[in-house]
């Protein structure tokens, strides 16, 4: 173990090669030129001398003699013209508040878009968003955004992440902030009014303060994004916040503790089929509440007890025929509000923490999370939590997590994750990372080094011990970039306890290069345009078996007329490959080579409709064939009224697939097959006779499992299936604090399997003609959600929500063969299908009330 790991860690710092020796990491304390594009990047905000009121009209005499910060650059659509509106932001302070202002002026006012929505809701309307790097560690930022209606938006930049041209926010919007906003129309443009209290940022001690700042303004009837410090497209790689302008004159102004307290009781109602066509009810009232300590100016505490999240919109159904497990995006605010010190990813979208497992087994008891900032550049967060029923403990989870700042750009840190289900099952989950910038942010290395215990008390067995290496050199500044990788998983890996990871035993060598045609700038109809070609290859880790080299090659094209184009093209198993998850643990199977096109258009993003047509087609060389086309829309049918929608068709051609591992045993006149399909042959409870002598050569050549000679070996079929689903969401916003959301969704899916074959052995399949299974399924869900969310006070709401599901499967006899397939049924037959379960009502009325200090 120790030598893989050593071996592990030399190919990683191997691969950053000798330009990580020449290149040394920067730890300056101004590693790179602030503001590339815009010299006049420095803003000084001045003292108030009175009290300021927040009404968007600007007539306090601090307005008229504060700096105004002005010469805004187009992001969008013209990377590095000026702004063709004016914009003029000004910033005073005063003992307990920071104030911002911004004169959006406008050519046309009439045509400025006032569109209503939801807090935190990106939608199409003309936006102001002030960023505020408040700890001054150029990685982190607070951003405070609202619209020309008066909706407000807040969330966090951390890391990589960063402003991004169009589509959203480009911030975290889970965190939220207490703050004041208003705006104004008026006959020259619009006017918007900020406070932000010092409690909602984190700043150090000190006399004269220094925070990174830049603004934002959006206008989407010109798909014009202005920023106030503009990073060019070709330097955003590493993240945007490091080239922020620089407020200064902050002097004198001290943290503020935050401290809320918010109580909340909670009616639910459940309706829900019991004996077979008879109504079931279950009344239930509770109560629960949330806390938010300042501990400093730079620690807070978050905990909650008995938490509610009733009106988080449901789960999408989907169809997974996979080995590996779905993950599900967290929507829960207590586990989605500043948990960016705890991110951890692992190769693959996969990830130390996945928050989803904390409540996935029992109801959340309580839980807290204790994160901050020390003055030395060292971050942290804790966080704990137990489950069970009846408020008795049975699950418990922890994370600890550091990250060191070097410099001003590069980092190291680690992490440490337990979990413990009473004396079934223990884990210990822990690993380092880095991420080291060279030469001015042009370069990066970066990865980790992961580990993971689990171990069953009173289990004789020894402990499942893995760990986990990944390591990466990039080039991520300028026209062209470059990206290199590589990654070794062990087979014994697993951080499911408190985690998600999909796969383990791999060994992967990825390489890719990026390029902003014709460098970034228009050319022919095309505004912009870029491509991404990205390489592959992996092999097992524990025998090093070839599993598959691919490519992967994309091109977005963005026309003059607004519309994008763009058009990917995916091969794998160019020289041949096995899967060695496919069979559920009975070993690797040869896979077909594969090619994939996926072709996707947006019509003209300044229009109050858009509509994005998609499809994709898959080849496989042994003649399957997979397909998939979409259809997204959204319209802003008036300032109070959003509607968007997907719809969705695929399906499988002919494509050989796992169907079941089966348990056959030899009877005197043949075989017999187990009536049971398990995970375990000994689980197998009966078997039944059915004809076949071919199977005498087939296990002529292998070891049967057991002394009674029975064969423990997986079937493949050649699968069809057919899918269809519709999304719909409805937004209307009666006033800026009240908002009705509908969403409602329908799936269906269906397969069946054909022309059986037995895997002898990972290169061969056997015909099995006489195979008397059928693996048939059809199933249909429909769901919707309806909450009404009233915000009566700051941080204070009323959620009225009613959540109904319907879901029904069409149970087939395994043994029937001549039983009715799942494509007998007409696709319209079985849509209407999916409303005639019993539904399952939930009725929820949840008051919150947030108390403030």
């Amino acid at each position: 173990m120790k030598r893989t790991i050593a071996a592990a860690l030399a190919m990683l710092w191997l691969l950053a090669g000798a330009g990580t020796t020449a290149l040394a990491f920067d730890t300056s304390d101004d590693p790179q030129p602030r503001c590339p594009v815009n010299p006049a990047c420095t803003l000084v905000a001045e003292p108030i001398s009175g009290a300021i009121a927040i009404d968007g009209r600007l007539d306090e005499a601090d307005w008229q003699t504060a700096p105004i910060a002005s010469s805004f650059k187009q992001y969008e659509p013209n990377e590095g013209a000026e702004a063709s509106q004016k914009t003029e932001v000004r910033i005073v302070y005063g003992g307990s508040a920071v104030y911002i202002s911004a004169v959006l002026h406008d050519e046309e006012p009439g045509q400025i878009m006032r569109t209503l929505g939801r807090r935190d809701d990106f939608n199409r309307a003309d936006w102001f968003i002030a960023s505020i790097d408040s700890y001054f560690d150029r990685k982190t930022a607070y951003n405070f955004a609202v619209n020309a209606a008066g909706i407000q938006a807040d969330g966090i930049i951390s890391g990589r992440s960063s402003f991004r041209g169009g589509g959203g926010f480009g911030f975290d919007t889970s965190w939220d902030a207490v703050w004041d906003a208003a705006t104004r129309v008026t006959d020259t443009g619009w006017v918007v009014e900020m406070r932000i209290p010092y409690s909602m940022l984190r700043f150090p001690e000190a006399e004269t303060l220094q925070w990174g700042i830049n603004f934002r303004r959006i206008i989407p009837r010109l798909s014009e994004i202005d920023d106030w410090v503009l990073v060019p497209r070709t330097e955003r790689s590493g993240g945007t916040v490091a080239r922020y302008g620089t407020l200064n004159g902050l002097q004198g102004i001290q943290p503020r503790r935050n401290l809320q307290i918010t109580p909340y009781t909670v009616s639910k109602v459940l309706t829900e089929e019991g004996d077979p066509g008879k109504l079931h009810s279950e009344r239930n009232v509770d109560v629960g509440g949330d806390l938010k300590i300042g501990i400093s100016s730079n620690i807070t505490l978050d905990a909650t007890i008995n938490p509610d999240f009733g009106q988080v919109e449901s789960d999408p159904a989907e169809l997974n025929l996979t080995a590996f497990e779905t993950f599900f995006r967290e929507r829960r605010p207590f586990f989605t509000e500043g948990v960016q010190i705890f991110n951890y990813s692992l190769d693959r979208g996969g990830s130390l923490l996945y928050t989803r497992r904390i409540g996935g087994r029992a109801p959340i008891i309580g839980a807290s999370k204790l994160s901050g900032r020390t003055s030395n550049g060292l971050s942290f967060g804790v966080l704990g939590a137990a489950t069970g029923d009846q408020f008795n403990p049975e699950r418990y989870y922890g994370v600890a997590r550091l990250k060191q700042q070097i410099g001003q750009l590069s980092s190291v840190g680690g992490i440490l994750t337990a979990y413990q289900h009473n004396d079934e099952r223990r884990s210990l989950v822990g690993g380092m990372d880095w991420d080291l910038r060279m030469k001015n942010n042009s370069y990066r290395f970066d990865g980790q080094v992961s580990f993971t215990h689990r171990a069953e008390p009173g289990n004789d067995l020894s402990p499942e011990q893995g760990f986990s290496a990944i390591g990466g050199f990039d080039k991520i500044s300028g026209v062209w970039n470059i990206y290199t990788g590589a990654t070794v998983v062990s087979d014994d890996f697993n951080p499911n306890d408190l985690g998600q990871l999909r796969r383990n035993n791999y060994i992967n060598l990825s390489a890719g290069v990026s390029h902003q045609i014709n460098g970034g700038q228009p050319f022919g109809p095309f505004r912009r345009a870029s491509m991404f070609f990205f390489t592959n290859q992996d092999l097992s880790y524990r025998r090093g078996l070839n599993l598959g080299f691919g490519t992967f090659w994309s091109n977005t094209f963005q026309t003059k007329g607004f519309q994008e184009i763009s058009v990917r093209i995916n091969t794998d198993n160019l020289f041949g490959g096995y899967d060695i998850y496919e069979t559920r643990g009975l070993g690797a199977r040869k896979q077909p080579r594969e090619l994939s096109v996926d072709l996707s258009y947006e019509t003209d993003s300044r229009r109050a409709w858009q509509l994005e047509p998609n499809v994709e087609a898959e080849f496989q060389d042994d003649g399957g064939r997979a397909y998939e086309a979409g259809f997204r829309g959204r319209w802003n049918v008036s300032s109070r009224l959003s509607l968007s929608g997907d719809v969705g068709y695929g399906g499988d051609d002919g494509v050989t697939a796992w169907a079941s591992n089966e348990s056959f045993a030899p009877i005197a006149d043949g075989w017999a097959i187990g009536e049971s399909s398990r995970d375990e042959p000994d689980e197998v409870e009966g078997y039944r006779a059915f004809g076949n002598s071919d199977l005498d050569a087939v296990f002529g050549a292998m070891e049967p499992y057991d002394e009674f000679g029975r064969f423990y070996l997986p079937v493949f079929g050649e699968r069809d299936t057919r899918t269809f689903d519709v999304t719909l969401r409805g937004d209307i916003t009666f006033t800026p604090t009240l908002s009705l959301q509908l969403y409602g969704q329908l799936f269906t899916a269906r397969g069946e399997y054909q022309n059986f074959s037995l895997l002898q052995d990972r290169d061969t399949l056997v015909p099995l003609d006489s195979y008397p299974k059928r693996h048939d399924f059809a199933f249909t869900s429909f769901q919707t959600n309806t909450v009404l969310r009233w915000e009566y006070r700051p941080g204070s709401t009323l959620f009225l929500v009613w959540t109904q599901s319907r879901r029904g499967n069409s149970d087939y006899d395994v043994f029937d063969l001549t039983g009715r397939s799942a494509f007998d049924q007409r696709s319209t037959d079985q849509l209407m299908d999916a409303f005639d379960p019993f539904p399952t009502n939930v009725f929820l009325v949840k008051l919150s009330y947030k108390f403030l200090r």
